[in-house]
C-alpha cells in the first residue's frame, strides 16, 4: 500500500473511529451510545466518502479485535421500540444517498436482479398466507434482515469507480491484520479480547487447548475473506494503489486466520482458490509463488515456535484429517460432524413439506433454518423455484466474467482479473455449502455488504474490460 500523507490522516481517522467507537459502545450508557452513533450518521449523511463509512459500518457489523461481535452498536430511537443496530441505519441513508445520485454504471445483471426482487416480494407475501407472528419484534426482525439486500443496488450507484474500491480495501487490510492478532491473543492468553478487557460475560471467551480440544475462534470472517479475495483481485489486475509485497502478506495472513480456526470448509475453500489462482492467473511464476510461501513459511514458523500455538496447530491438522473419514463415508467425519446427519435430514424434512416455493418468511421458516446447512436452507426458505433462479444467477454472472476472459487479449490486465472472481466464487460456495451460508434471500448487514461489494466489483471490471477492449 502507498501511504501518501493524505492516506496515512485517513487511515488514523478510520482506526481511531473504531477505537473511539469501541470506549463508547462497552464502557458509555445506552442513551450516549445512541446519541454518539446518530451523531456519526448525520456526519456521513453530509460525507461523500464513501470508501471510509461503508467500511467503518462493516466494521461494526463483523467486529474488531474481538469486539462488535453481535449487534452491540444500537440506537434507541424512541422509547418502548426495539433499538435498530447502527449499521441497518447507515443502509437506509445510503440507499437514499444513491436514490439521489445520477450514475451511467448499471450493472450486466440488473435484470436477473430484478426478477430475484420479485421472487423476493413473493416470498414475503407467502410468509404471510403461510403465518408469521404479528408481534413488533418479529416484524422489525423480518424488516432487518430483508432491508441489507438494498446494499447490491446502492454499492453500484455510491461505487461507479475502481479506485473507490481500492479505497475501500486500504481501510479493510489492517481489519484483516488485526483479526489475525485476536486471534493469536486468544490462543496465546486462552480467552478473548473482550474477557480480558472486562466486558465479556463472566461464563464467555475462555478457551482450553490440549490434545484433545481444538481452539474454533474464528474473528471476522466476513472481512478475513473479503480481504483475501480483494488481494488476490488486486494482484491480478496490478493495482498501482498496492505494492504486490503488501497483498502477498495479506493473502498469507488470511490464510493462516483459516488455518488456524481448524474449519475445515474454510481450508478446503482457501486452499482450493490459492491454487486455482497460482495455476491459471499467476500462471505458476515462480517468484510470484515463492513471495507467497516465503511469507508462509517465515510467519509459520515464528508462530509454531510457541509451544501454545504448536499444540493448535498440530490440533487443526488432525481436525482436517478427519476428512478422510468421510471420504470413507462416516458422515459424521469421526464423531466431529453433525451437519450430514443431524442438521440437513431436519431442514430437507420441512423442505418436502412445500417443495416449489419453500415456507417463505414464516415462523416455520425461521424455526428450522439453519446457517450450518447453506443450500438446505435455501430450498426450505425458497423451494426449488427460488433455489433455482439463485444458482441461474451465479451461473450468469460467473459465465459471462469467464467468457469475456477468455475473449480478451493476453495482454489485457483484465484477462486474469476476470479470472480471479469465477475462481474465487468456487472456493466461497464451498464455504457456504460446508461451513457457514453466506447466500440468501436476506442477509445480515455485514454479509450483504460483502456480497454487494464482489458482485459489483465485478460488474464493473467486466465494464473497464469491455472498455479496454474496444478499438481506439
Amino acid at each position: 500500500m502507498y501511504l501518501t500523507s493524505e492516506l496515512k490522516r485517513k487511515l488514523l481517522q478510520f482506526l481511531g473511529l473504531i477505537l473511539v467507537s469501541i470506549v463508547v459502545t462497552y464502557y458509555l450508557p445506552a442513551p450516549v451510545i445512541s446519541l454518539f452513533f446518530l451523531a456519526l450518521l448525520v456526519v456521513y449523511f453530509r460525507s461523500d466518502a464513501e470508501p471510509f463509512w461503508l467500511a467503518y459500518f462493516l466494521v461494526i457489523s463483523d467486529g474488531f479485535f474481538g469486539f462488535f461481535e453481535g449487534p452491540v452498536a444500537l440506537v434507541g430511537i424512541l422509547p418502548g421500540l426495539p433499538a435498530i443496530e447502527a449499521p441497518q441505519l447507515y443502509i437506509m441513508i445510503a440507499l437514499y444517498k444513491a436514490i439521489r445520485k445520477k450514475t451511467d454504471f448499471q450493472v450486466f445483471f440488473h435484470v436477473i436482479l430484478k426478477v430475484m426482487l420479485v421472487y423476493l416480494l413473493f416470498l414475503v407475501v407467502q410468509g404471510y398466507v403461510l403465518g408469521i407472528s404479528l408481534s413488533l419484534n418479529i416484524q422489525f426482525r423480518l424488516v432487518k434482515i430483508i432491508l441489507p439486500l438494498a446494499l447490491f443496488y446502492i454499492v453500484p450507484r455510491l461505487f461507479d469507480r475502481e479506485e473507490h474500491y481500492m479505497t475501500f480495501l486500504k481501510y479493510l487490510f489492517p481489519v484483516a491484520a488485526v483479526a489475525f492478532l485476536a486471534q493469536l491473543f486468544s490462543i496465546v492468553m486462552g480467552e478473548s479480547p473482550t474477557k480480558f478487557f472486562g466486558v465479556a460475560g463472566e461464563d464467555e471467551g475462555i478457551f482450553h487447548i490440549d490434545e484433545q480440544s481444538v481452539y474454533r475462534g474464528f474473528y471476522n470472517a466476513k472481512i478475513v475473506l473479503f480481504t483475501y479475495f480483494g488481494a488476490l483481485f488486486a494482484l491480478a489486475v496490478k493495482s498501482k494503489h498496492f505494492k504486490p509485497a503488501l497483498l502477498y502478506g495479506v493473502v498469507a495472513v488470511d490464510f493462516l486466520s483459516v488455518f488456524l480456526s481448524a474449519t475445515r470448509g474454510w481450508m478446503i475453500g482457501i486452499t482450493l482458490t490459492l491454487l486455482l489462482f497460482i495455476l491459471y492467473v499467476a500462471r505458476i511464476q515462480i517468484a510470484q509463488t515463492a513471495r507467497v510461501m516465503i511469507i508462509l513459511v517465515i510467519l509459520g514458523g515464528i508462530l509454531y515456535s510457541f509451544p501454545i500455538v504448536r499444540l493448535q496447530v498440530n490440533n487443526s491438522v488432525e481436525r482436517m484429517m478427519t476428512l478422510e473419514a468421510l471420504a470413507e463415508g462416516d458422515v459424521t467425519a469421526g464423531g466431529t460432524l453433525k451437519r450430514l446427519d443431524e442438521r440437513s435430514p431436519k431442514v430437507i424434512g420441512k423442505w418436502k413439506r412445500s417443495v416449489l416455493t419453500g415456507w417463505g418468511f414464516s415462523d416455520e421458516f425461521f424455526d428450522y433454518k439453519d446457517p450450518h446447512v447453506g443450500n438446505q436452507t435455501i430450498l426450505m426458505h425458497s423451494g426449488i423455484l427460488g433455489a433455482i433462479l439463485m444458482a441461474l444467477f451465479f451461473f450468469y454472472f460467473n459465465a459471462t466474467l469467464f467468457l469475456k476472459s477468455i475473449s480478451l487479449p493476453y495482454d489485457n490486465i483484465y484477462k486474469k482479473a476476470l479470472l480471479v472472481f469465477v475462481i474465487f466464487f468456487l472456493g466461497w460456495f464451498i464455504i457456504h455449502s460446508t461451513s457457514s451460508q453466506y447466500f440468501s434471500y436476506y442477509q445480515s448487514p455485514g454479509g450483504a455488504m460483502v456480497q454487494a461489494f464482489f458482485f459489483s466489483l465485478g460488474a464493473l471490471a467486466y465494464r473497464e474490460a469491455t472498455k479496454s477492449a474496444l478499438p481506439a
